[in-house]
């Protein structure tokens, strides 16, 4: 039986940071150092509660219109064999029963290496509509002994449509991912999408984002995954900012919630 574990940037919880960090208040170039760490927890369709706990080291380039991020996590699980994808967990092998998923043990390594392009074709200062083309690619470095990755490259695009009035600003985002199918399931390839609204709040220095983000389903027999997450930024100095973000997931694919918290450093 196979089980699909979603949660959160958003974008899992790394894309949906990214969103938050390129508001306007962190436009200027350079090179940027992130840090977060993120937990959620679910039980699924499964008996048992499963928790996954991971700590993200991302370094970020930024030059004019064009960003380049790569991200690597530290994964630490405790039950079944996951994998993320966009920022979604899922089950990464046929292995996903009751049976497995109360398994005792900490599973702790590396997890696969993502990096992301963004490219801002339109800017238009008047209407205040930005549109970026966003693509990203999983290498599959985590250790597949460990069940927390598929051993696939995945790849995807997306484009994002931005609209600031003065201290708000709202996103819509589409995309579609090609997941790398390990050889024992095949995925059905999703259609991304996601809807969010920010305000800035004392000429940037906080900013609330609320952020709907779903897929098409992955697997026929399961629901497709989908949560609701609000992010909070605090810019603490012209060159750190701070974010806490919460997620609720719907359906029995999606955490039952998820929180991260992290910091960004422009080097």
């Amino acid at each position: 039986m196979m089980i699909i574990k979603s949660r959160k940037r958003a974008l899992a919880c790394f894309l949906f940071l990214l969103l938050l960090t390129n508001f306007k208040i962190t436009a200027q170039d350079g090179w940027y150092f992130t840090s977060s760490v993120q937990v959620n927890g679910g039980k699924y369709v499964f008996d048992s509660y499963n928790n996954l706990f991971s700590i993200y080291s991302n370094l970020r380039y930024q030059n004019g219109n064009i960003g380049i991020t790569v991200s690597l996590p530290l994964i630490m699980s405790g039950n079944g064999s996951t994998s993320q994808t966009g920022g979604m967990m899922f089950q990464s092998d046929n292995s996903g029963t009751k049976a497995t998923a109360m398994n005792n043990g900490l599973n702790i390594g590396i997890g696969d290496l993502y990096s992301y392009l963004d490219y801002k074709i339109i800017s238009d200062y008047e209407s205040g509509i930005d549109l970026f083309v966003n693509t990203q690619v999983k290498v599959p470095t985590a250790v597949t002994s460990m069940n927390i990755g598929t051993g696939k490259y995945d790849f995807g695009g997306s484009i994002t449509l931005r609209k600031s009035l003065e201290s708000f600003v709202g996103f819509v985002d589409l995309g579609y991912l090609n997941i790398g199918d390990p050889d024992s399931v095949i995925y059905k390839n999703p259609f991304t999408y996601g809807i969010g609204l920010g305000k800035f709040f004392n000429y940037g220095e906080y900013s609330l984002l609320l952020y709907y983000t779903g897929y098409t389903k992955i697997i026929e027999e399961y629901d497709a995954p989908k949560q609701l997450s609000l992010g909070m930024n605090y810019r603490a100095s012209e060159t750190i900012i701070l974010t806490l973000i919460s997620s609720k997931g719907f359906g029995n694919t999606s955490p039952d919630f998820t929180l991260s918290g992290g910091v960004r450093i422009k080097i």
